[in-house]
């Protein structure tokens, strides 16, 4: 395997984890407002609303221990974290030749100016091994609160919608024939 190509694949790993990860904050923010309905609202929400909105409810929820939610926002404030390093990994400008370099403008707009940072493949990883490990955490302090049930509140309305619902209760969209079940994603 050449650069670019270890490159593509720990670039695609940080992708897949950041999926994963997305699924499994839905799933808990579903959970945490306590309705299948808030399926409908998660759709419109960015990973980043969606953790500031599963704190938020971690911090007003009564019926959960409050060791059980520091280990929820524990784990959530883990998902800031790798949701920043993954918005890094995944949308600043990778150099393809050589592999192992990153151009990245200096911020300033009028700026002409360029730093070159070196990244490599190993970093990448690195960021989809965060990016993983935080989906764990937040799963583990999900079960720890709520018990393993907790994952099969969202996924009670899309078995009755479909999967791929959209955003919009009046616009939903058609299903994928090769489409699974949300929950075993998750258990």
């Amino acid at each position: 395997m050449d650069d670019l190509d270890e490159l593509r694949h720990a670039l695609g790993a940080v992708v897949l984890e950041s999926a994963y990860l997305e699924r499994v904050l839905r799933a808990a923010f579903s959970a945490l407002v306590g309705s299948k309905y808030a399926a409908l609202v998660d759709a419109r929400l960015s990973m980043a609303a969606l953790i500031e909105d599963c704190e938020r409810i971690t911090r007003h929820r009564a019926d959960i221990s409050d060791p059980d939610k520091d280990g929820l926002l524990e784990a959530l404030k883990a998902c800031h974290e790798a949701n920043s390093d993954r918005n890094r990994a995944i949308h600043e400008v990778w150099a393809a030749q050589p592999a192992t370099a990153m151009v990245i403008p200096d911020g300033s707009r009028h700026s002409r100016h360029v730093m070159v940072t070196a990244r490599t493949p190993a970093e990448a990883q690195r960021v989809a091994d965060l990016v993983g490990d935080a989906a764990h955490g937040v799963k583990t302090a999900m079960t720890a609160a709520f018990g393993p049930g907790w994952v099969r509140v969202e996924g009670q309305l899309r078995q009755e919608l479909g999967p791929d619902m959209g955003a919009d209760p009046g616009q939903l969209i058609r299903p994928r024939s090769a489409s699974t079940k949300i929950i075993s994603v998750l258990a």
